[in-house]
């Protein structure tokens, strides 16, 4: 698009108008002004451009605009541009998808050219409203039912990580299930919540039943949903760092019609993945044997008044639209030739993305915590919220906000790759009433409350490794420039090698040591952290210490100033360490110069 433009020699600035004709040199020619475009390079600039060349100008621009005011990427923007750019003046409505977007009055005068402009011209009404943006525009068409009618009884299973055994005790438990694994359960809603995958063996052995039962369960008038978790979306970014050494293989890579698959399968050879990695790539990628299985997940459903979701939702989620959300998701992980330009939706990767939210699950929310709950429950017309994700050490569990709105949490870390935890499953009647499913009979919500069970530690705060950290909290802290972005294509596979491992190394606990004498608790809380994470960085980067990660700064932080000081302000240290790192290597050694702690040399 760029090399399309000829820089005009006797370009001017325009104040307010993003497109006028002007007499030039070369004839009448439309001019842009790329200062109200998103196309930044020419600030304050003007273009001439040629008659030939219009249609290319504004299909470009039109692109940009499209993908600035949604969340469109580029490549489905040009997708879309050419069949809005190509009504006429003569066409009385615009296409379905466009429809109640209008153009904004653009005048080139009554000139043959000017004609052209304003034919080509489609520009939208949200140019001067930048807040419309419809959802039509970046909702693919793929079925993905994430709503449903009260019903007599749900049953929640929490994170069964590769623990088929796992799965089948708590449906036979709940009476879902028989000794051949077949589906009893008449029309029950059955959902596990997310995370089938990693930290065992046995992951596709879950699928597969889980898939059998949901047939069944649909024959009998029931269901069977299964949610994404984090671990699903790092599979199918392919970080396989928690992949266990007998999941590697068996997943179905069969040929199909075409030469796609080929293709990918010789791409993949040149890209030298070791032999054993090979099937799970190819079954992970977006439109991959496994990636279809996973599109039939939702992010987060709603049946009647009990929202499921495997980390959390806050209010921003429901402002993005649950039902956006899903269906990007199911076609970024459906792929093939009908999805293959629809990319991960950029909210899942969040830190408090509805698959890695634990604002929620910590033994005790906060406050605002407990209000954003029931701000995001009102507006669903929920009543309660079922999660995952965080591991429970007082099995499936509640919390109640003020105004009597409930979070359950069903994690109890049953895998055997996890902690072995109690095989428990949470139950909704029709008429709200709830129990906890175990293995040696019911138990009733109230004996599950913070009041009933005491208080708890976070099982995320002790340096287990049960937890899994966020993408960004692991990976190490480095000042120097980052490398330049992989070539388009590369796919970039994270391998077991690679997983955080529990417990500091010599020089952290020494560090920590230091930060203790150094420690002033007559400060405010704040100015303390700040002192302490800076003295922290500025000794890490003076021993070139290349490991460092902010969970290991968080967590040696912890041990100075104590765990819940850490959790108050946990928002506070995150945008200290954030500032921390910006500052450079050089200015941080220039604030804390002279030489390391006897302690920390040693």
């Amino acid at each position: 698009f760029p090399a399309t433009l000829e820089k005009s020699s006797t370009a001017r600035n325009v104040k307010n108008s993003g497109i006028e004709r002007q007499q030039g040199s070369q004839g009448k020619s439309c001019r842009i002004n790329t200062l109200t475009a998103p196309l930044k390079a020419q600030q304050h600039k003007m273009v001439r451009v040629s008659r030939v060349q219009l249609p290319i100008v504004f299909t470009a621009f039109a692109a940009f605009f499209l993908a600035e005011q949604s969340r469109l990427t580029r490549v489905e923007a040009f997708h879309h541009a050419p069949s809005v750019l190509l009504r006429s003046s003569r066409t009385a409505k615009l296409p379905a998808q466009f429809r109640g977007m209008k153009v904004p009055a653009v005048s080139f005068g009554q000139s043959r050219v000017g004609q052209n402009c304003r034919t080509s011209t489609m520009l939208f009404k949200f140019l001067e409203n930048s807040n419309t943006s419809p959802d039509s525009l970046n909702v693919p068409d793929i079925e993905a039912e994430w709503q449903f009618p009260a019903t007599d009884r749900i049953v929640a299973v929490g994170d069964v990580h590769g623990d088929v055994t796992a799965l089948i005790g708590c449906m036979e438990i709940a009476g879902l299930i028989d000794d051949n694994q077949d589906w009893i359960g008449g029309t029950t809603h059955f959902v596990q919540i997310g995370d089938i995958l990693d930290r065992g063996d046995e992951e596709k052995d879950c699928i597969d039943l889980l898939a059998k039962l949901r047939k069944q369960a649909k024959e009998a008038g029931g269901m069977v949903h299964v949610l994404i978790g984090n671990h699903e979306v790092m599979n199918v970014d392919l970080d396989f760092r928690y992949v266990t050494p007998g999941a590697w293989t068996d997943w179905d890579t069969r040929p199909k019609s075409g030469t796609l698959l080929v293709s990918m399968a010789e791409q993949l050879a040149s890209i030298g993945f070791p032999p054993y990695m090979k099937q799970r790539v190819m079954a992970f990628r977006p439109g991959g044997s496994a990636a279809k299985e996973l599109a039939k997940m939702r992010v987060a459903i709603q049946i009647g008044d009990t929202i499921l979701v495997h980390g959390g939702l806050r209010l921003k989620h429901i402002e993005y639209g649950l039902d956006r959300l899903n269906k990007q998701t199911a076609a970024w992980l459906e792929g093939g030739s009908r999805y293959k330009n629809w990319m991960k939706p950029e909210i899942l990767d969040d830190n408090d993305s509805p698959v890695w939210a634990r604002l929620y699950s910590v033994p005790q929310p906060k406050a605002r915590a407990q209000e954003e709950l029931e701000a995001v429950l009102t507006a669903l017309g929920g009543k309660r919220m079922v999660v995952g994700h965080t591991p429970q050490l007082r099995g499936v569990n509640s919390a109640v906000t003020p105004r009597g709105f409930e979070v359950w949490r069903t994690d109890t870390g049953m895998s055997q790759g996890m902690m072995s935890g109690p095989l428990e499953c949470l139950e909704v009647l029709g008429d709200g009433t709830t129990h906890i499913i175990t293995e040696t009979g019911i138990v009733p919500a109230a004996m599950r409350s913070p009041e009933a069970t005491g208080d708890v530690i976070d099982v995320c705060d002790v340096d287990t490794g049960i937890c899994t950290p966020l993408p960004d909290e692991v990976e190490a802290i480095h000042f120097t420039q980052p490398s330049p972005p992989e070539e388009p294509g590369t796919l970039r596979v994270r391998v077991p090698e690679e997983a955080p491992v529990a417990g500091f190394s010599l020089e952290n606990k020494l560090e920590v040591e230091v930060l203790r004498e150094m420690d002033d608790a007559t400060l405010a809380l704040e100015d303390r952290i700040s002192f302490l994470l800076e003295r922290l960085i500025a000794d890490a980067v003076r021993r070139e210490d290349e490991t460092l990660t902010k969970k290991t700064v968080k967590e040696m932080l912890r041990k100075v100033i104590g765990v819940e000081a850490v959790s108050e302000y946990e928002e506070y240290v995150a945008a200290e360490i954030r500032r921390i790192i910006s500052m450079g290597a050089e200015a941080i050694l220039e604030r804390y110069a002279g030489p390391l702690p006897t302690q920390a040399r040693k």
